[in-house]
Protein backbone atom coordinates (compact mmCIF):
# COMPACT_ATOMS: atom_id res chain seq x y z
CA UNK A 1 0.00 0.00 0.00
CA UNK A 2 1.59 3.27 -1.13
CA UNK A 3 1.86 6.39 1.01
CA UNK A 4 -0.64 9.17 0.60
CA UNK A 5 0.58 12.25 -1.24
CA UNK A 6 2.10 14.65 1.24
CA UNK A 7 2.86 11.95 3.79
CA UNK A 8 0.83 11.27 6.92
CA UNK A 9 -0.75 8.00 8.02
CA UNK A 10 -1.92 5.57 5.36
CA UNK A 11 -4.39 3.88 7.68
CA UNK A 12 -6.50 5.43 10.45
CA UNK A 13 -8.41 3.38 13.03
CA UNK A 14 -11.18 4.75 15.24
CA UNK A 15 -13.13 2.94 17.92
CA UNK A 16 -13.14 1.37 21.37
CA UNK A 17 -10.88 -0.91 23.43
CA UNK A 18 -11.29 -3.82 21.00
CA UNK A 19 -10.19 -1.56 18.13
CA UNK A 20 -7.33 -0.42 20.35
CA UNK A 21 -6.25 -4.06 20.57
CA UNK A 22 -6.66 -4.79 24.25
CA UNK A 23 -5.61 -8.30 25.35
CA UNK A 24 -3.48 -8.78 22.23
CA UNK A 25 0.00 -7.52 23.22
CA UNK A 26 2.42 -6.34 20.57
CA UNK A 27 5.95 -7.70 21.14
CA UNK A 28 7.20 -4.28 20.06
CA UNK A 29 5.16 -2.61 22.82
CA UNK A 30 1.55 -1.61 23.34
CA UNK A 31 -1.35 -3.49 21.77
CA UNK A 32 -1.39 -5.22 18.40
CA UNK A 33 -5.06 -6.17 17.96
CA UNK A 34 -6.94 -6.64 14.73
CA UNK A 35 -5.88 -3.15 13.64
CA UNK A 36 -2.17 -3.87 13.95
CA UNK A 37 -2.61 -7.28 12.35
CA UNK A 38 -4.63 -5.73 9.51
CA UNK A 39 -1.85 -3.23 8.92
CA UNK A 40 0.63 -6.09 8.63
CA UNK A 41 -1.65 -7.90 6.17
CA UNK A 42 -1.71 -4.74 4.03
CA UNK A 43 2.01 -3.99 4.37
CA UNK A 44 1.37 -0.84 6.38
CA UNK A 45 4.16 -0.09 8.84
CA UNK A 46 3.64 1.01 12.46
CA UNK A 47 4.63 4.53 11.41
CA UNK A 48 2.02 4.55 8.65
CA UNK A 49 -0.90 3.56 10.90
CA UNK A 50 -2.63 5.87 13.37
CA UNK A 51 -4.95 4.23 15.90
CA UNK A 52 -6.82 6.81 17.98
CA UNK A 53 -9.23 4.33 19.58
CA UNK A 54 -10.06 4.71 23.28
CA UNK A 55 -11.35 2.19 25.83
CA UNK A 56 -15.02 2.74 26.59
CA UNK A 57 -15.64 4.83 23.48
CA UNK A 58 -19.11 5.05 21.97
CA UNK A 59 -19.93 6.39 18.52
CA UNK A 60 -20.49 9.78 20.18
CA UNK A 61 -16.93 9.66 21.55
CA UNK A 62 -15.52 8.55 18.22
CA UNK A 63 -17.03 11.49 16.36
CA UNK A 64 -16.75 14.01 19.19
CA UNK A 65 -13.19 13.28 20.31
CA UNK A 66 -11.37 10.96 17.90
CA UNK A 67 -12.52 12.40 14.59
CA UNK A 68 -11.28 15.94 15.37
CA UNK A 69 -7.80 14.48 15.97
CA UNK A 70 -7.63 13.08 12.42
CA UNK A 71 -9.95 15.42 10.51
CA UNK A 72 -7.18 17.17 8.59
CA UNK A 73 -5.43 13.95 7.53
CA UNK A 74 -5.80 12.21 4.17
CA UNK A 75 -5.46 8.47 4.86
CA UNK A 76 -6.06 5.86 2.18
CA UNK A 77 -7.98 3.60 4.56
CA UNK A 78 -10.25 4.39 7.54
CA UNK A 79 -11.53 1.55 9.72
CA UNK A 80 -14.22 1.92 12.39
CA UNK A 81 -14.62 -0.59 15.20
CA UNK A 82 -17.15 0.45 17.83
CA UNK A 83 -20.69 -0.13 19.01
CA UNK A 84 -20.22 -2.58 21.87
CA UNK A 85 -20.28 0.18 24.48
CA UNK A 86 -23.33 1.72 22.81
CA UNK A 87 -25.10 -1.64 23.05
CA UNK A 88 -24.16 -2.16 26.69
CA UNK A 89 -25.11 1.36 27.81
CA UNK A 90 -27.92 2.17 25.41
CA UNK A 91 -28.06 4.69 22.56
CA UNK A 92 -30.50 6.70 20.49
CA UNK A 93 -30.64 5.41 16.93
CA UNK A 94 -31.17 8.83 15.27
CA UNK A 95 -28.13 10.23 17.09
CA UNK A 96 -26.00 7.20 16.18
CA UNK A 97 -27.17 7.47 12.57
CA UNK A 98 -26.15 11.13 12.43
CA UNK A 99 -22.70 10.40 13.87
CA UNK A 100 -22.07 7.55 11.43
CA UNK A 101 -23.12 9.78 8.54
CA UNK A 102 -20.70 12.46 9.72
CA UNK A 103 -17.85 9.97 10.07
CA UNK A 104 -18.29 8.28 6.70
CA UNK A 105 -18.95 11.64 5.07
CA UNK A 106 -15.58 12.82 6.36
CA UNK A 107 -13.87 9.71 4.98
CA UNK A 108 -15.42 10.30 1.56
CA UNK A 109 -14.42 13.96 1.64
CA UNK A 110 -10.81 12.85 2.18
CA UNK A 111 -11.06 10.37 -0.70
CA UNK A 112 -10.42 7.52 1.75
CA UNK A 113 -11.67 3.96 1.59
CA UNK A 114 -13.78 3.29 4.68
CA UNK A 115 -14.67 0.02 6.39
CA UNK A 116 -16.73 -0.78 9.48
CA UNK A 117 -16.74 -3.93 11.58
CA UNK A 118 -20.08 -5.38 12.74
CA UNK A 119 -20.64 -5.60 16.48
CA UNK A 120 -20.46 -9.24 17.67
CA UNK A 121 -22.41 -10.87 20.48
CA UNK A 122 -19.86 -11.10 23.31
CA UNK A 123 -19.63 -14.13 25.66
CA UNK A 124 -20.04 -11.62 28.51
CA UNK A 125 -23.79 -11.86 27.99
CA UNK A 126 -23.69 -15.50 29.02
CA UNK A 127 -20.99 -15.16 31.69
CA UNK A 128 -22.35 -12.25 33.69
CA UNK A 129 -25.26 -12.45 36.15
CA UNK A 130 -27.27 -9.82 34.25
CA UNK A 131 -31.02 -10.32 34.10
CA UNK A 132 -32.67 -11.92 31.10
CA UNK A 133 -34.39 -8.61 30.40
CA UNK A 134 -31.10 -6.70 30.27
CA UNK A 135 -29.49 -9.43 28.18
CA UNK A 136 -32.36 -9.30 25.71
CA UNK A 137 -32.14 -5.51 25.55
CA UNK A 138 -28.38 -5.66 24.90
CA UNK A 139 -28.79 -8.22 22.12
CA UNK A 140 -31.46 -5.99 20.55
CA UNK A 141 -29.14 -2.98 20.76
CA UNK A 142 -26.36 -4.95 19.05
CA UNK A 143 -28.82 -5.72 16.27
CA UNK A 144 -29.95 -2.09 16.08
CA UNK A 145 -26.41 -0.71 15.96
CA UNK A 146 -25.46 -3.15 13.22
CA UNK A 147 -28.55 -2.07 11.28
CA UNK A 148 -27.42 1.55 11.53
CA UNK A 149 -23.92 0.57 10.41
CA UNK A 150 -25.38 -1.31 7.46
CA UNK A 151 -27.62 1.63 6.54
CA UNK A 152 -24.80 4.16 6.73
CA UNK A 153 -22.37 2.04 4.76
CA UNK A 154 -24.98 1.44 2.05
CA UNK A 155 -25.57 5.18 1.86
CA UNK A 156 -21.89 5.78 1.20
CA UNK A 157 -21.31 2.71 -0.98
CA UNK A 158 -19.12 1.02 1.62
CA UNK A 159 -18.98 -2.80 1.76
CA UNK A 160 -20.20 -3.92 5.17
CA UNK A 161 -19.34 -7.45 6.31
CA UNK A 162 -22.52 -9.31 7.23
CA UNK A 163 -22.33 -10.92 10.66
CA UNK A 164 -22.35 -14.26 8.86
CA UNK A 165 -19.05 -13.25 7.25
CA UNK A 166 -17.41 -13.17 10.64
CA UNK A 167 -19.50 -15.94 12.20
CA UNK A 168 -16.48 -17.66 13.78
CA UNK A 169 -16.10 -14.71 16.14
CA UNK A 170 -19.07 -16.13 18.05
CA UNK A 171 -16.81 -18.98 19.22
CA UNK A 172 -15.86 -18.37 22.90
CA UNK A 173 -12.36 -19.56 21.99
CA UNK A 174 -11.92 -16.24 20.17
CA UNK A 175 -12.46 -14.22 23.37
CA UNK A 176 -10.52 -13.38 26.51
CA UNK A 177 -11.67 -14.62 29.93
CA UNK A 178 -13.48 -11.31 30.56
CA UNK A 179 -15.93 -12.12 27.77
CA UNK A 180 -15.78 -8.61 26.31
CA UNK A 181 -12.38 -8.41 24.59
CA UNK A 182 -11.07 -10.60 21.79
CA UNK A 183 -7.96 -12.67 22.47
CA UNK A 184 -5.04 -12.86 19.99
CA UNK A 185 -6.78 -15.62 18.03
CA UNK A 186 -9.93 -13.52 17.74
CA UNK A 187 -8.04 -10.41 16.68
CA UNK A 188 -6.17 -12.43 14.05
CA UNK A 189 -9.44 -13.79 12.66
CA UNK A 190 -11.09 -10.36 12.41
CA UNK A 191 -7.97 -8.92 10.74
CA UNK A 192 -7.98 -11.73 8.16
CA UNK A 193 -11.64 -11.16 7.26
CA UNK A 194 -11.31 -7.37 7.02
CA UNK A 195 -8.08 -7.65 5.02
CA UNK A 196 -9.93 -9.47 2.26
CA UNK A 197 -12.37 -6.56 1.92
CA UNK A 198 -9.61 -3.97 2.14
CA UNK A 199 -7.38 -5.60 -0.49
CA UNK A 200 -10.23 -5.79 -2.99
CA UNK A 201 -11.15 -2.14 -2.48
CA UNK A 202 -7.55 -0.97 -2.68
CA UNK A 203 -7.01 -2.89 -5.91
CA UNK A 204 -10.13 -1.31 -7.41
CA UNK A 205 -8.96 2.14 -6.39
CA UNK A 206 -5.53 1.53 -7.95
CA UNK A 207 -7.01 0.57 -11.34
Amino acid sequence: MADRPGGGPVMVVLGDSVAEGQNDPDPAGGWLGWAGRLARELDVSREEMLNVSDPGATIEDVVGTQLPAVRDLRPRLVVLGCGMNDALRGFERPAAAARLTELFGWARSRDAIALAIPVPRPPLLDLSPMSQFRKKRTVQRIHDFNEELARATREFGIPFPARETVDKVADPAMWSADGIHLNPRGHAYVAEVIANFARSLLRERAI
